[in-house]
């Protein structure tokens, strides 16, 4: 009887022992599927971290690249516009240049004509004057070779005044002669007024140089306004 206590003893102690080394076996076995999720889990963790920090840095660079092609894009789009207002500068100055090249052709051409106008008009001018001289010397040559000897002695005499001179030697001329001397008078009095005419003030040469100027300056504004 004392044997089957102490075999029955013996038996629970080593049961006891076996579960407790079996709960052992379980508890280290489950520690370590715990140590294998966590460090799978912390693999995982990692590699998510990883790859997040991959897609931030990808992002990065994608946005740095979109940065700078912007920048580019804008800095070629600065030198374009540059480029097209210098070029519409040169345009405007090259108009401006053609423009006042133009004026001063036209003001040459303009001047040129009216040189030749009024050398046209001296010439004539000077053609008619020598006419009228030949014809009023040609008419003073006749009146005087017209005169008679009481006449000649009329002018001659030197008793006689200036007004008595006139005078009388106005009432011996014949119908003939006066009218010879009228035409003289007229063709002399035509010159005159033709010198006249033909010979412009110093108020009229100053307002054609106004007029020139005016219309010049006009002529520029209106050609640079419509650019």
């Amino acid at each position: 009887m004392r044997n089957l206590a102490l075999k029955i003893s013996t038996t629970s102690m080593v049961l006891l022992l076996l579960a407790g080394v079996s709960f052992a076996q379980e508890t280290s076995t489950r520690t370590k599927i715990k140590d294998q999720i966590q460090l799978k889990d912390q693999d995982q963790l990692k590699d998510q971290t990883q790859l997040k920090d991959q897609d931030q840095l990808k992002d990065q660079i994608q946005l740095k690249d979109q940065d700078q092609l912007k920048d580019q894009i804008q800095l070629k789009d600065q030198d374009q516009l540059k480029d097209q207002i210098q070029l519409k500068d040169q345009i405007q100055l090259k108009d401006q240049i053609q423009l006042k090249d133009q004026i001063q052709l036209k003001d040459q051409i303009q001047l040129k004509g009216q040189t030749q106008l009024k050398d046209q008009d001296q010439l004539k001018d000077q053609s008619q004057v020598k006419e009228q001289s030949q014809l009023k010397q040609q008419n003073r040559e006749k009146f005087r070779n017209s005169l008679t000897e009481d006449q000649i002695g009329i002018l001659e005499r030197r008793e006689m005044t200036q007004n008595q001179k006139r005078k009388a030697f106005m009432n011996s001329l014949t119908e003939q002669q006066r009218y010879m001397l009228e035409e003289n008078q007229e063709l002399h009095q035509q010159q005159k007024n033709e010198f006249r005419n033909n010979t412009p003030s110093g108020e009229q040469n100053r307002q054609m140089m106004q007029n020139r100027s005016n219309t010049q300056n006009s002529t520029v504004r209106k050609g640079i306004g419509q650019r």
